[in-house]
């Protein structure tokens, strides 16, 4: 989607009381009984600015806008920072991890990624008190990849959901060492989750700085190389060490230890996270971030100095990218009882690994393309052919270099698979790429 960002911290006002206090989800500090100002990063548009014009004697049925399919009424989405700490847990661990939420009717879905932890055996959900309203038994088998877990929460009661709605639970992860949880976070809402497309998990670079982490956020412009990023943080800052409470912070982009963006502004410990563009990034750039080749620093500056780091790759997810193809959503509508499917992996390197299988087409298949929607002008714009590892009704192979921007718009819902055969050579089938939610089939529960 794109983003329009402005970092609204600059701007506060100076409270006219000598006690003003920073309330949850809001920028500035305010006086008890002060208008409060907007909402943390209510600054933060993210839309999506669709082209919605296909060329008139194409078919439209088959498009559905990304932003459409997660802002459903029935579904919402959460993420939450895992870390060691803060009270009433002391840090024990300099682990971290993500978790990313979908809320869809009454199951709570979830993809976790971590580092520095042993696999855990349980993923717990408490309330305010601390009382556990729910635990998953984490099974080897219910994960896609190192590093990540997998699961569900089925049938959540309407007074959790109120509780999760609110942002008044916590998860934790239960590991043998630390069977009270060795890491655990708040659940949030974000703005930003819907246009993530590349993301990070900070760690620090201290192994005995315990209770540290961090996550990172990142997004494309729809139709500029603008890099659009939110850094959430945790133990960057300690309370009662600073003499101001406003306290620098630099973020870079690195590659191989080299700087390529560098951007500073101030924090505080009430207040740690931070977000910023980077606009026109180059082709270089673009390529190193698809390929899993950039990570992102933020470290603070003066006496009490501390940095966290991490590798940005493509959006990690336990849920499966698939297509299904038929011929009522062809650019010109078939019904000639041909179907297909595909299933599709995007790997941290970049590479996109793919499956797709044809079954009763009319005549022979002659391409089987991967496209974005066909423009106005242009029409059809085939961004890689998957035609040459075709064979008796399969193809399957890998892309070994999609473009950021191609990546971006798979994450996106934004891109197409079409098959064309001889008697149809605009394409008998046709199916637009979306992500669908988790469906616990690699799941106990």
């Amino acid at each position: 989607g794109k983003v329009n960002c402005k970092n609204m911290k600059q701007d506060c006002p100076v409270p006219a009381c000598p006690r003003a206090t920073l309330l949850p989800g809001h920028c500035c500090h305010t006086c008890p009984k002060e208008k409060s100002p907007a909402p943390r990063f209510d600054t933060f548009e993210y839309f999506q600015d669709k082209e919605d014009d296909l060329d008139k004697p194409y078919n439209d049925r088959s498009y559905l806008s990304s932003e459409g399919l997660v802002r459903d009424d029935a579904r919402t989405e959460f993420v939450a920072l895992l870390t060691s700490g803060p009270e009433p847990w002391r840090p024990t661990s300099s682990a971290v991890a993500k978790a990313r939420f979908t809320l869809l009717r009454s199951s709570l879905l979830f993809s976790i990624s971590y580092e520095r932890l042993g696999r855990p055996s349980r993923v717990r959900f408490s309330d305010p008190e601390g009382n556990v309203l729910f635990e998953h038994p984490v099974q080897k088998s219910a994960a896609p990849e190192d590093g990540m877990l997998c699961g569900m929460w089925r049938t959540v009661s309407k007074a959790n959901v109120q509780l999760l709605r609110g942002e008044q639970l916590r998860v934790s992860l239960i590991t043998r060492a630390q069977p009270s949880g060795e890491v655990h976070g708040h659940i949030l809402k974000h703005r930003a989750l819907f246009a993530e497309t590349f993301g990070a998990i900070l760690t620090s670079l201290d192994p005995l700085h315990l209770g540290a982490g961090g996550m990172a956020m990142l997004t494309l412009s729809d139709t500029e190389n603008n890099l659009h990023f939110i850094l959430m943080a945790r133990g960057l800052l300690e309370p009662g060490a600073r003499e101001s409470p406003w306290v620098p912070l630099r973020v870079r982009i690195l590659h191989q230890g080299q700087t390529l963006r560098e951007v500073h502004t101030n924090i505080t410990v009430e207040d740690p996270d931070f977000a910023e563009v980077l606009s026109d990034l180059s082709a270089q750039e673009l390529q190193l971030l698809v390929q899993g080749q950039l990570r992102i620093a933020a470290e603070t500056e003066g006496r009490h100095a501390r940095q966290l780091a991490g590798t940005i790759t493509t959006r990690r997810s336990c849920d499966t990218i698939q297509s299904v193809l038929c011929g009522a959503d062809a650019l010109l509508p078939t019904k000639t009882g041909a179907v297909g499917s595909a299933k599709l992996a995007l790997h941290e390197n970049g590479t996109l690994e793919y499956q797709v299988q044809v079954v009763g087409t009319a005549s022979e298949v002659v391409g089987i393309t991967l496209e974005t929607k066909p423009r106005r002008k242009s029409k059809r714009n085939i961004l890689f052919d998957i035609t040459p590892s075709y064979k008796d009704g399969l193809g399957w192979g890998a892309w070994q270099s999609p473009s950021a921007r191609d990546a971006h718009m798979l994450l996106q819902n934004e891109l197409f698979l079409n098959v064309a055969t001889k008697d149809w050579a605009e394409g008998e089938l046709r199916g637009q790429i979306i992500s669908l939610p988790y469906s616990g089939l690699l799941a106990r529960y």
